[in-house]
């Protein structure tokens, strides 16, 4: 990884995500409250698919997350539109893990590889670069994933959000 600032972030994120899926049941994953476009399952695999987009070229022959991921949560899509059972938490867990060692594995000169498709438009031009934006993409969700969980933690108790 190229610096040890942002693989102390990714580190302490990523960390964060794993504490949340430990504790968390199948059931309490798919829990929507009022108000949230999506639940903790579709925000946990919803970073997932980022980041092997951002970094790994997926879907593609870069990556070794099954497409079936992508049509679950990538962006636009929705649990309210799901046809059949999405990927379970210790697969999500798996994969998490997979993609951490991964990332952490990339070699120096990725990091300096040039941006090209959609984000460059944006002014990201390095891999690197790229490697912020994940960051602060990541922490976004992990926020909201703490607030899902709190509202399921209340769920649980009072059988109300």
């Amino acid at each position: 990884m190229e610096t040890t600032g942002m693989q102390k972030q990714f580190e302490l994120t990523r960390s964060k995500l794993q504490e949340i899926l430990e504790d968390l049941s199948e059931a309490e994953a798919d829990l929507q409250p009022e108000g949230f476009n999506n639940t903790i399952r579709w925000q946990l695999g919803h970073v997932l698919v980022s980041a092997e987009s951002f970094l790994f070229d997926y879907p593609g022959s870069g990556s070794p997350l099954s497409e079936l991921y992508g049509e679950f949560f990538r962006s636009g899509t929705s649990p309210k539109y799901w046809q059949r059972s999405a990927p379970s938490l210790n697969d999500i867990k798996s994969n998490y893990q997979s993609q951490e060692k991964r990332i952490k594995d990339l070699p120096e000169e990725f990091w300096r590889e040039e941006v090209t498709g959609p984000l460059a438009k944006f002014g990201i031009k390095t891999k690197s670069e790229l490697f912020h934006f994940l960051l602060s993409h990541e922490a976004m969700h992990l926020g909201q994933i703490q607030s899902l969980k709190k509202l399921v933690e209340r769920h649980k108790t009072t059988n109300q959000y």
